[in-house]
């Protein structure tokens, strides 16, 4: 235990160690320089604005940018649209049936050019020839191949004309020189009226290939309704062909038979050859006959040809 002298002793020293510290810590605070903190300065009006400004303005700026880019892109597409070139269509593959229906509808304009040109070349009419000189195809004939007597006549399924010398002239020339033997009756094709006619000299063809060339002849000119008005359809025509009990197989794929219709462009061929540019237009041995005629005319005609041989 410390004595009471060395207890004053101690305290003593404590009070004096801190009087000291004390000194040294004003002396080095008096020796540093003292900063002050400067007094807040007061916002600019700019500052203040932003400060006080609501928080979606500042997605103007943003929204300005992306409406531009949406208009320029609208004008653009606008523009592409307007002035693209139209895209054209894909190529179809033409099947063989495709293509010999192309061929036959070139074949019937080539037919119909030919009459046209035959209208415009042959304005003088047609000139006598050999009564030998007409390519022949039996089918076509009525009477006797070998007669003393050839009437050919040129003609359309479709000519009033035509139609009328069947009914009021041809019976009595058939009666009174063909079915006697003395002259033989030559049919050959001038389909120049239209699509109809071309159709219904083919199918007459076809049905003389089963050898009903002059009854379906016959009915063709006794079912006429005028120029290309739906009386000679393909329809109508197969319609005659089972009036006339043919074999439809047969019948039908003939119609399409490129063939048959190149038969009816050689008889416009001969026809042109010779200056034929009208329906009906007759050649009695040889000796032309235009237009429909009475049956005086061709008893006239006929003895005369036969009176010559």
């Amino acid at each position: 235990m410390r004595a009471p002298q060395e207890t004053r002793n101690f305290f003593m020293s404590e009070e004096s160690t801190a009087t000291s510290l004390l000194e040294e810590t004003n002396s080095s605070s008096a020796s540093e320089p003292t900063t002050e903190t400067p007094p807040p300065q007061p916002l600019s009006p700019a500052q203040s604005n932003l400060e006080t400004k609501p928080g979606w303005r500042i997605f103007i700026a943003p929204a300005w940018f992306l409406l531009g880019i949406l208009v320029g892109l609208g004008i653009f597409a606008a523009y592409a649209q307007l002035t693209a070139r139209p895209t054209p269509p894909p190529a179809q593959t033409l099947d063989a049936a495709q293509v010999r229906q192309a061929a036959k509808e070139a074949l019937i304009q080539a037919i119909q050019e030919l009459q046209a040109q035959s209208s415009g070349n042959n304005s003088s009419g047609p000139q006598a020839v050999d009564k030998n000189a007409f390519a022949m195809n039996n089918a076509h004939v009525r009477g006797n191949p070998d007669a003393r007597v050839s009437i050919v006549e040129f003609a359309d399924f479709q000519c009033p004309f035509c139609g009328r010398h069947h009914q009021l002239v041809a019976p009595t020339i058939l009666q009174e020189y063909v079915d006697k033997g003395k002259a033989n009756y030559v049919y050959k094709h001038l389909a120049f009226l239209g699509p109809e006619s071309v159709y219904a000299a083919v199918a007459s063809e076809c049905a003389g290939n089963q050898g009903k060339f002059w009854e379906y002849h016959d009915y063709l000119f006794e079912h006429q309704q005028g120029e290309n008005e739906g009386a000679f359809t393909k329809d109508k025509l197969l319609a005659f062909g089972e009036t006339m009990n043919l074999d439809m197989t047969q019948f039908a794929k003939c119609l399409t038979n490129d063939e048959t219709v190149a038969r009816v462009r050689a008889d416009t061929e001969e026809a042109q050859k010779f200056g034929v540019s009208s329906t009906p237009t007759f050649f009695v041995n040889g000796k032309p006959m235009v237009g429909l005629k009475s049956p005086d005319e061709f008893r006239a005609a006929i003895e005369q040809a036969l009176s010559e041989q």
